[in-house]
């Protein structure tokens, strides 16, 4: 082995670059290499950090969906409900209406056979034949159980012009009233025949 110079070039060789080079260092790469790991870690880190939040971003989604959903069915149940309940106000009112009718109808006719009533009984007073009362025949509805007296009077005498009257001790009295003639009742209520 020879003692040259390592530095030197060999015979034929091209001459070296008289400009230092740098020296390599060899720490560099392992270096950058554990940098970019630990990089990673935290970047890997902050994603799983932002997974997580994500996933409960996600949770609280999908709860409030659910929610929603939940909500929505509560909400058409209560409708359909409603509206079936409305159906059955809707059928009662007219039920109500038709039950109102029949009773506007019975009370017209019971009205109606009151006002006959009331136009066939002579109740205690004076009236004026074909004005207050209807001319007929009349009887009293119960018996007299005391003394009482009637009379009829030629209308417009103001009972100075007497027709016929009676003091009635029991019995049933019975009268016939003609137009033009007042009647004075102080016995009882008089029934047309």
């Amino acid at each position: 082995m020879s003692t040259q110079d390592t530095d030197a070039p060999a015979f034929g060789a091209p001459a070296p670059d008289p400009t230092p080079r740098p020296q390599r260092r060899r720490w560099v790469w392992p270096a950058a290499t554990a940098g970019a790991l630990v990089l990673g870690v935290v970047i890997g880190g902050g994603g799983s950090a932002s997974s997580t939040e994500l996933d409960a971003v996600t949770a609280e989604r999908d709860t409030l969906a659910q929610q929603l959903e939940t909500t929505e069915a509560a909400a058409k149940q209560a409708e359909d409900e409603l509206s079936a309940k409305q159906g059955d106000i809707d059928a009662q009112a007219a039920e109500l209406d038709a039950r109102s009718a029949t009773l506007d109808e019975r009370e017209a006719t019971i009205t109606q056979a009151e006002e006959v009533v009331a136009a066939s009984q002579i109740a205690i007073g004076t009236w004026t034949v074909g004005i207050d009362i209807e001319p007929g025949t009349y009887r009293t509805a119960e018996p007299v159980s005391s003394s009482c007296y009637w009379g009829i009077y030629r209308s417009g005498t103001n009972g100075g012009d007497i027709i016929e009257n009676d003091i009635v001790n029991g019995g049933h009295p019975t009268v016939t009233l003609q137009e033009g003639q007042d009647f004075e009742n102080g016995c009882a209520v008089f029934v047309k025949q």
